[in-house]
């Protein structure tokens, strides 16, 4: 058999088919981005051409929208999947119609839509384009920009960045991942954005969804038929939770729902910073957390749990897996009150769930402790009252002295020691035992503090303590939600 030889003429050929192929490669990208550019300016007519959907009303987080202009701050939404960031944006647009504000003038546009894939890495750019381009009096007068989930988007940053500081735009924007969160807006926005959190629904904001009507002032005098519908309602919110989306469902629904919130945290936003070979640990770190909400929290101990269940797992990689459950607002964190940058006190921060409804999906039957889902409900308003105020403005507090006595939340700037309110949560407070303890805790720690006044939110107790320390008021909890 003789050796293989090249054809003569053979290397011409090949330089001929790498033209060749070099061409139609050429003409395939742009007939390819003529097609991509023709998706985007039907998506685009599309977003324009669509009412406003219905929706109930949310209280307000962004409290001044500006108007539009050049260096505008980037007002980013963030929080949890599904807790209603998509419906809020709808209900920023709706106002502004109510102001006269010409529906041209307002684009949403959410990039989470499978009709954009495979997307580029230039599509927000191209989005808004496009929407000058089918809208150009928006560019020319100003407009307001809604865009929805996009940390879809692999430039969206500096896509973001470039349309606040160039464009006389209001730019809104909405995302559901670690991408998103705290630590990430420092880093790319660098102080030029203003980050609001969006939580699942507030009792005021439940009952709006069970069509119920209250008052704005909850010390308005309430009928006995009203008070005793309300705290049934309340009873309700706790095994419901405030997901927007499980309202008025079937129990089995929702829990089945939320259950696959909670998955889905874990899927789209933690395997992303985590590798898929570690995602089962995740979810059972997921549900950990959820079941033992208002629960001292302690890496250690976590680790050492799971190594008994036969998880390969060390330290750091426990805390890296709860920070990136943190980030994705799945949990929520309460340190230990101090007046130093240094930690000095041995007690353990406590976790909470995002939703008092998500932790009771996922916790099984022997593992329903009402008493731990009110206390997050509590926490969980204390962080809505609390919004726009320094990082740890809620904290827990133990008063000094050999008996330790824990209150479960002291509000207050640590660092400037100026705390202002003490807070107990206690479900019930009928046994003598759970009430010696709550009202002492509180008193201690108002003697501590210099605070002249406490509360202890209660499912239904009433009425006021007079302790040494000053006075202490017992609120039910239907009347302090709404207050």
């Amino acid at each position: 058999m003789t050796a293989f030889s090249p054809v003569k003429g053979s290397s011409k050929l090949l330089k001929i088919f790498e033209k060749l192929c070099y061409y139609l490669l050429k003409n395939f990208e742009k007939m390819n981005r003529g097609g991509v550019m023709d998706n985007i300016a039907a998506l685009v007519r599309e977003s324009l051409n669509q009412p406003l959907p219905p929706f109930v009303r949310r209280e307000e987080i962004i409290r001044d929208l500006p108007r539009p202009k050049r260096f505008n701050l980037v007002e980013i939404i963030t929080g949890m999947r599904r807790s209603g960031k998509t419906f809020y944006l709808f209900q920023k647009m709706a106002q502004l119609l109510e102001e006269g504000v010409p529906r041209d003038r307002l684009f949403y546009f959410d990039f989470a839509d499978d009709r954009l894939l495979p997307a580029a890495p230039t599509v927000m750019a191209d989005v808004v384009d496009e929407f000058w381009r089918q809208s150009p009096q928006a560019r020319e007068q100003g407009c307001y920009l809604f865009l929805d989930e996009v940390q879809e988007v692999e430039q969206w940053q500096s896509t973001c960045q470039r349309l606040a500081e160039n464009e006389a735009v209001t730019l809104v924007i909405t995302g559901s991942s670690s991408k998103l969160s705290s630590e990430e807006i420092a880093t790319k926005f660098r102080g030029r954005s203003h980050a609001h959190e969006m939580l699942p629904l507030s009792f005021r904001e439940f009952c709006r969804f069970q069509s119920v009507p209250v008052p704005d002032d909850a010390r308005d005098a309430f009928s006995p038929q009203q008070r005793t519908a309300l705290e049934s309602l309340f009873d309700r919110y706790l095994v419901e939770g405030g997901f927007p989306g499980v309202q008025n469902r079937l129990p089995e629904d929702r829990i089945e729902i939320l259950q696959s919130y909670a998955r889905d945290v874990v899927a789209r936003d933690v395997a992303e910073r985590l590798g898929r070979e570690d995602i089962r640990l995740a979810n059972q770190f997921a549900l950990y957390g959820l079941r033992n909400t208002a629960c001292e929290f302690s890496i250690n101990q976590l680790v050492e749990s799971f190594k008994e269940l036969g998880f390969k797992i060390y330290w750091e990689k426990a805390d890296h897996i709860v920070d990136l459950l943190q980030q994705a607002f799945l949990l929520l964190r309460v340190e230990e009150y101090r007046v130093s940058l240094k930690p000095q006190s041995t007690v353990l921060p406590k976790i909470y769930a995002i939703d008092p409804g998500i932790s009771y999906a996922v916790s099984r039957a022997n593992q329903q402790d009402i008493g731990k889902r009110f206390e997050t409900a509590v926490y969980l308003e204390l962080r809505r009252r609390m919004a726009g105020r320094r990082t740890e403005a809620i904290t827990s507090y133990t008063a000094p002295g050999p008996r330790r006595q824990k209150v479960d939340f002291l509000l207050g700037d640590a660092l400037a020691a100026e705390p202002y309110a003490l807070i107990q949560a206690s479900a019930s407070m009928h046994a003598d035992k759970t009430r010696e303890r709550e009202i002492g805790s509180l008193a201690a720690a108002m003697a501590a503090t210099g605070i002249s006044e406490g509360t202890v939110v209660t499912l239904r107790e009433e009425g006021t303590v007079e302790s040494n320390a000053g006075a202490i008021h017992i609120v039910p909890a239907w009347k302090w939600f709404l207050g």
